[in-house]
């Protein structure tokens, strides 16, 4: 007698082992989405934050070249200007056609 009532702890006992077991399990599974979740929200939130930088830094650059090259940039204008001024002149058009 004392033998069943020591198997029919041990499977009580199992049982409350594997019941035990699957909610573990579940728990972990919902604690992993969550914590996959939350990883990528974090992830889109630095996208647009490096996003951002990245935009500022690529300003900043081209203004830096602009105002570095500004001295040049205002003779090509300057040239294409008195190009333009010189074959009105002549009555011709930048463009090739016959001006009327």
């Amino acid at each position: 007698m004392s033998s069943i009532l020591a198997s029919l702890r041990s499977l009580v006992s199992s049982i409350i082992g594997l019941i035990t077991s699957i909610i573990q399990t579940i728990a972990n599974v919902f604690t992993s989405l969550l914590s996959a979740v939350v990883s990528g929200i974090e992830s889109v939130f630095g996208l647009f934050g490096t996003l951002g930088k990245d935009a500022f830094d690529l300003v900043s650059g081209l203004v830096g070249f602009l105002l570095g090259n500004i001295v040049i940039i205002g003779m090509l204008v300057a040239a294409f200007v008195g190009y333009t001024v010189y074959q009105q002149r002549q009555g011709k058009s930048v463009s090739g056609k016959k001006m009327a």
